[in-house]
């Protein structure tokens, strides 16, 4: 019977492999957010629908919104996690605020109701 074998040295990863890394990693983080990126591009669009835009600007206030929330869900998560420093509940925590700070976003930006310009019958 042969003893465990133990490393002798450093790993070595090929460029590929980590770009396959920091792609999971990525896409991980796009996945986590997503519920925050996804209501404010859906705000964007509807304020961008209640301004009487095109179909194209909408597409475009969605990617905006979108984009805008993609941000705010990275710079909010990694403060959150720069202030827990690593405790056990840091990625959940981190998490929620980037929700929550999206959340926020979209509610300033979601249309209010529209204001009737018309004063009635006839006039």
């Amino acid at each position: 019977m042969q003893p465990a074998t133990v490393l002798a040295g450093p790993i070595e990863f090929s460029p590929a492999q980590i770009a396959f890394f920091f792609l999971v990693l990525a896409l991980a983080a796009l996945v986590l957010s997503a519920p925050g990126w996804a209501v404010l591009g859906g705000a964007a669009v509807r304020r961008t629908k209640a301004r009487g835009d095109g179909r194209s600007a909408r597409g475009w206030a969605w990617v905006g919104g979108a984009s805008t929330g993609m941000g705010v869900s990275a710079l909010v998560a990694s403060a959150v996690g720069a202030a827990l420093d690593g405790g056990s509940h840091t990625v959940p925590a981190m998490v929620l605020a980037s929700w929550a700070a999206c959340w926020g976003l979209a509610v300033a930006v979601w249309p209010g109701t529209p204001r009737r310009t018309d004063e009635g019958w006839g006039r």
